[in-house]
């Protein structure tokens, strides 16, 4: 009977070892939605695909910040433009809210304002002039919308979080666009645990 319980002994300490070797970790289904509500910040933008690294140096980092303040904090931060016939858009945002949403976001410090001219390759007809403080643009809205829901998530031995899942319409949570692989360093932003997205990958269906 010792020889037995010994056995089991060694077995659960191998077993942990190697789960903390790995870098294994259980999250709950709180945690897991908080990461699905991070990862949504840069889905319902139509960011699916980005390395955080390429991304802060292009002009896609200021429609982020500009975009996010945008559908997510439009009474607070968005302005209607004071210039006699705004001849740069209807609303304007003050650059501090630009560079706060990135910091947020990506751990980064963000200072390189400028005006961003439309990419037709992504966001199209989004133009961005910048005054010295001040970010003048135009609204849109109507565009399909995307968010994400992490259903699994490990640490990796580095720390880092991975998380996997599927992109959904945020109209009908059954319409399912795509899998995701996302990848994210814990860190502190206010005082809060958080996370920056370090680089996020789509798989679409055939």
């Amino acid at each position: 009977m010792k020889r037995i319980f010994l056995c089991l002994i060694l077995v659960l300490l191998f077993a942990s070892s190697a789960f903390a070797a790995s870098g294994g970790e259980n999250f709950s289904a709180a945690e897991l939605k908080l990461m699905s509500t991070f990862l949504s910040n840069f889905t319902e933008l139509g960011f699916f695909d980005l390395d955080a690294a390429e991304f802060l140096k292009s002009d896609r980092i200021v429609h982020f910040g500009v975009w996010h303040n945008y559908v997510n904090n439009f009474k607070s931060r968005i302005v209607k433009c004071k210039v006699k016939d705004c001849p740069h858009g209807s609303f304007v945002i003050d650059a501090k809210h630009v560079e706060e949403s990135v910091k947020k976001y990506f751990g980064a410090d963000f200072k390189d304002h400028r005006s961003v001219k439309p990419d037709y390759e992504f966001y199209k007809e989004y133009e961005y002039y910048y005054d010295g403080k001040l970010y003048h643009f135009e609204g849109a809205d109507g565009e399909a919308v995307y968010y994400a829901r992490v259903d699994k998530a490990s640490k990796s031995a580095s720390g880092q979080i991975v998380m996997t899942g599927v992109l959904y319409n945020a109209g009908d949570k059954d319409d399912l666009f795509a899998q995701f692989e996302a990848v994210a360093k814990p860190y502190k932003y206010g005082g809060k645990d958080t996370w920056a997205i370090l680089s996020m990958k789509a798989e679409y269906p055939e």
